[in-house]
């Protein structure tokens, strides 16, 4: 029988506020969790705002978000879903629904994998479809179809084998994130030795190039097999692909072609306003027209350049102003004239083999999250149409995992 949301879980109405008064500092009691933290089935809540005991009571009054809940986003964007985690207590804000499965009817995990499939998304775009902003009603949620379910204990499996994918895939990224904090802090202890490093104006480090975008009306530029890197894609340091991508005719009509180990960074877009985003091309990438790319001159090695610029960070955002509608900008000239410590002689080649070890860590575990994450996205729709049966599925985790 084809079953609802609603048949299967309990659907909370998402909070009416839409921000939350920080609390003062000592009086933090939750996490007030709104869109942006929803992201690929997961929650990211370190820049979630922390909130008082008070504002969290008025805030949980339809309902307390607990563990295992899951939480959908209605509304910019329409389907992300993430699951609540153990050790955090946190409040919901506008544009957000809970839904608290029924364990007797369907496990949590295989829900949100469920609502994550291409079939299931497809009904939720479609639903949320047809405004200026695409938005899902508390109606179209409840009534959100999920198909013919298998049973409890089919779906128990089916969880547990995309669980150990995604816990793996958990893992790897926590040992790139460790992989270049250790590679930072080696930057800063080996950068304050006087003798053998130096200050240099980032302007004379390399070959600084402004990007651009093909035609977005002209389908021959896009769709190709080279990533175009954006503001909103440069998302993480080691860049090897993009949501976006270009052909080579489209890299000859507006973008610019970047070679391997060229460092990319974000000077406009409304990111700026609270981070910094600069990562380092692990091969040939384009780039659009809010970043700039530097390529390295021959004496300076790339990963101590990336590490250089990304250590200044604090004083690259004290450079952003405000453009239009919120949107930071960066100016370039301020850029290139910030000085950074960079080796010379001897310490050169010794520090670029130690932060290069550390980085080529980061990037391998990478890279094997990018096929964790394709293996993933291979067996959910065929696990959850009975098309794959979970013994088989078993076997191919397990030779990866």
């Amino acid at each position: 029988m084809t079953q609802t949301l609603e048949d299967v879980c309990t659907v909370i109405v998402d909070s009416e506020h839409k921000t939350a008064p920080a609390a003062e500092s000592g009086t933090e009691f939750a996490l007030s969790v709104g869109t942006p933290h929803v992201r690929n089935g997961r929650l990211l809540l370190s820049d979630a705002v922390a909130v008082d005991e008070e504002t969290y009571r008025e805030w949980t009054v339809r309902g307390v978000p607990a563990v295992g809940d899951l939480i959908l986003t209605r509304e910019a964007p329409v389907g992300d879903v993430g699951m609540i985690p153990a050790g955090v207590r946190i409040c919901l804000r506008q544009r957000t629904v809970l839904l608290r499965p029924d364990s007797r009817k369907i496990n949590g995990s295989f829900l949100l994998y469920l609502l994550a499939s291409p079939q299931v998304q497809e009904r939720m775009h479609s639903k949320g479809a047809g405004s200026t902003v695409p938005h899902l009603n508390i109606k179209d949620v409840r009534a959100l179809l999920l198909g013919q379910l298998p049973s409890r204990g089919e779906q128990d499996a089916v969880a547990e084998v995309l669980v150990a994918l995604d816990e793996k895939i958990a893992l790897n990224e926590q040992h790139a994130e460790t992989a270049l904090e250790l590679a930072g802090y080696l930057y800063e202890r080996e950068s304050a030795e006087h003798g053998r490093w130096s200050e240099s104006a980032l302007k004379d480090t390399a070959k600084w190039l402004s990007g651009g975008t093909p035609r977005t009306s002209e389908p021959s530029y896009w769709g190709g097999d080279i990533p175009w890197i954006s503001a909103a894609s440069l998302k993480t340091p080691w860049l090897y692909t993009s949501e976006r991508s270009v052909t080579e005719l489209g890299v000859q009509n507006g973008t610019r072609l970047v070679p391997k180990g060229a460092i990319l960074f974000v000077v406009r877009g409304m990111s700026l306003t609270t981070e910094f985003r600069v990562g380092i091309a692990q091969r040939e990438v384009a780039f659009g027209q809010d970043c700039k790319a530097l390529i390295p001159h021959a004496s300076i090695d790339p990963v101590t350049l990336f590490l250089a610029i990304r250590a200044q960070t604090p004083k690259i955002l004290g450079m952003v102003d405000l453009a239009g509608h919120g949107t930071g900008r960066l100016v370039t000239e301020r850029v290139a004239n910030l000085r950074v410590r960079l080796p010379h002689g001897e310490a050169t080649a010794g520090f670029a083999a130690r932060a290069g070890a550390l980085m080529h860590r980061a990037v391998a575990v990478t890279n094997e999250n990018r096929t964790l994450a394709d293996l993933r996205d291979t067996l959910l729709p065929q696990l959850l149409s009975g098309k794959l049966r979970v013994k088989d599925a078993v076997r191919t985790v397990e030779e990866v995992v």
